[in-house]
């Protein structure tokens, strides 16, 4: 009777350990959590956009994300956004084979992105496209003549947060 008893509670107690629930943490990366434009996006290695002309100091290309505040949308389809810089300059991210568009709302909002930055030269003739998008008058739009160097985004994924 004894042994039964024994037999008995040890397979009560390999059930038991069988049958209880286990917690599986994860400690890989994560998606973020919000509106997502394009790819996701995971939440490691995103640097601030403040950062962004001291990475890019000596190098000519590099691909990121960043984390920053929307200051301007493409009035015309949302197919643009620019983020300031820390030097007062302003970013402009388009997005990759214009696979997406975003809210033409979003001014003001944090968002993460994530592609390609580069310096490059910027025509003549797109940032008149760009100006007349913001909603530039035809005078503005004219005094632009010459080229610009500056930091261009090409965004693959972007998180509205």
């Amino acid at each position: 009777m004894l042994k039964i008893l024994q037999i008995s509670i040890w397979c009560l107690l390999i059930f038991g350990a069988c049958t209880q629930n286990q917690i599986t943490v994860l400690h890989g990366p994560q998606s973020l959590k919000g509106q997502v434009y394009g790819d996701s996006i995971t939440d490691q290695n995103i640097k601030d956009v403040a950062l962004l002309v001291d990475i890019m100091k000596d190098n000519t290309f590099q691909n990121l994300k960043i984390k920053g505040k929307v200051e301007n949308v493409c009035a015309t389809k949302g197919c643009w956004i620019t983020m300031k810089l820390n030097n007062g300059e302003l970013l402009r991210v388009t997005f990759k084979d214009y696979a997406f568009f975003v809210p033409k709302n979003i001014t003001g909002k944090n968002v993460v992105i994530e592609g390609v930055v580069k310096l490059d030269s910027v025509s003549v003739t797109d940032q008149q496209h760009f100006a007349e998008d913001e909603g530039a008058s035809k005078k503005e739009i004219e005094r632009i003549t010459s080229v610009k160097q500056s930091l261009t985004f090409e965004a693959k994924g972007l998180v509205i947060l």
